[in-house]
């Protein structure tokens, strides 16, 4: 596998060379070319060997596949002067694939229509809109490897003329804890017609390599656009300070771009973005993007939470007794009652419930008083409670507080029922980020023991610090993990 990848990587460098064909030719839509999402922009575009999150639509559709949670994206960028580029997407997981939709607009101000005759302007305007509309999918065909695939509806208008075309991406992802390696081909499809021309889209092959750490990412990345002979090479790297802020810089060797950078910040399930953009010969663009993350892959959700959550609660379950012991009856000096009761024979009168309010005169017959007096204690617990008459109940009090230098009549002995006592409940957290890091202590400072994937539901051990629980892991160890790593505390019954 290693090695057919690192074939396909060589192959698709290699292209250019192949497609290029009799020289360069101009292209259409270079709004395509323009980059989706601030994360990615901030990094200087290296992203299609991270493509973990809604911009995955635009730079890998194969990073679908491993997306566990759903997300929503808002951006927005004030281009140059009078542009202004607006852009939604939204991605969902599913079983064992994800689907995502995006729309890119980018649309100038209104213009006056000037000539040579009306140089101050016909009183006519126009504008440029350019847009894109666009469905992906991805699949995890193992449990590191992914493809995905994009359809696109692109469209161009100026004042009143216009074009359209269809556009289509590919793309491969192999990933692991650490390592991630892309492969993707844009903007394959049909030529568009622009009044009396036809163009080219941008069609790019882009291969990418990053590593990816708790609190690191740096990303590498190398893309051909074939139509134009270009080829570009730009690198990102992303820092994030206590899992909520994050700072992030890259370089883009394209002609006219060079360094960037930007920072974020998160809280629980909302990330705010901002990037900074500059152009050699323009003024620099500022990208801003808010998005929200929601729900959990399904089988991500059962199977995690099972696997977490089934060794953890079974164990409480073994422990945790469900019924208290039976209450022994104890007479007034405190003591346990012996087991006379079970003595008395057969043949002893019994009285009714109504009989045992009665003034102490109850008649009792000489075989029950001597089997009383005679019969041994013993320590085991009362199961069941005969009838007895008030002077029997007397006679054993008696007997029991004879060394007693105040003699005090025992109240008839009584069997406190089994109580069931309410099942204990406990706390959980679900953790709402990718690799989450697990501390072991409760401060960035401690190291990091381990880290958990989303969707996985931890026993909350200690909630008393001020940015930190301590949780209990699938394998029994204790860790800690930031609050804002994680859904709010809920209560649950094992």
């Amino acid at each position: 596998m290693k090695r057919l990848l690192l074939s396909l990587i060589i192959l698709l460098i290699g292209m250019p060379s192949i497609c290029w064909g009799n020289g360069a030719c101009t292209t259409a839509m270079p709004f395509l070319s323009m980059g989706m999402g601030v994360r990615a922009c901030a990094m200087a575009k290296a992203f299609c060997a991270v493509a973990d999150d809604g911009s995955a639509v635009y730079y890998n559709p194969a990073g679908l596949g491993q997306i566990k949670r759903g997300q929503m994206n808002l951006e927005y960028t004030r281009w140059f002067e009078d542009v202004a580029y607006t852009s939604i997407s939204g991605v969902y997981p599913l079983r064992k694939t994800a689907i995502g939709a995006f729309t890119n607009i980018l649309i100038t101000d209104e213009t006056q229509i000037t000539t040579n005759a009306q140089p101050s302007g016909t009183g006519k305007t126009f504008r440029e809109m350019d847009g894109i509309f666009g469905v992906s999918g991805g699949i995890n065909l193992t449990n590191r490897i992914s493809a995905g695939a994009t359809g696109k509806v692109c469209s161009q208008k100026i004042g009143d003329d216009g074009a359209m075309g269809f556009g289509g991406d590919m793309g491969f992802l192999y990933k692991t804890k650490c390592v991630g390696l892309g492969l993707v081909l844009q903007n394959l499809g049909t030529r568009m017609k622009f009044i009396d021309r036809g163009f080219a889209l941008p069609t790019t092959i882009r291969a990418g390599l990053a590593w990816t750490a708790p609190w690191l990412t740096i990303s590498g990345e190398m893309a051909n656009i074939l139509p134009e002979k270009r080829t570009v090479v730009c690198v990102g790297l992303e820092g994030w300070i206590a899992n909520v802020i994050v700072l992030r810089g890259g370089y883009d060797s394209e002609k006219g771009h060079g360094m960037t950078a930007g920072f974020g910040a998160r809280l629980k399930d909302i990330q705010l973005d901002y990037a900074f953009v500059p152009y050699e010969k323009f003024d620099a663009t500022h990208r801003v993007s808010a998005s929200v993350r929601f729900g959990s892959r399904p089988d991500s959700g059962k199977t995690q939470k099972a696997t977490a959550d089934s060794g953890a609660i079974s164990r409480i379950m073994e422990t945790t007794p469900l019924v208290s012991e039976p209450t022994k009856p104890t007479d007034i000096q405190g003591s346990t009652i012996p087991q006379q009761l079970d003595q008395i024979p057969a043949s002893a009168p019994t009285i009714s419930k109504q009989t045992a309010h009665t003034p102490a005169s109850a008649p009792t017959t000489a075989a029950t008083k001597q089997a009383v007096q005679t019969s041994a204690p013993t320590p085991s617990t009362i199961t069941t409670t005969p009838s007895v008459s008030r002077k029997q109940g007397q006679a054993l009090s008696q007997q029991h507080a004879a060394s007693s230098t105040t003699t005090t009549s025992a109240p008839v002995p009584t069997h406190s029922p089994a109580v069931r006592q309410q099942p204990k409940q406990i706390k959980t957290v679900t953790i709402i980020v990718d690799n989450a890091p697990i501390f072991s202590g409760p401060s960035i400072k401690n190291s990091v023991i381990t880290t958990v994937p989303a969707g996985v539901e931890l026993i909350l051990v200690d909630d008393s610090k001020k940015w930190y629980y301590q949780v209990k892991l699938p394998d029994g160890s204790l860790g800690w993990i930031s609050y804002v790593n994680c859904s709010e505390v809920r209560r649950v019954t094992p």
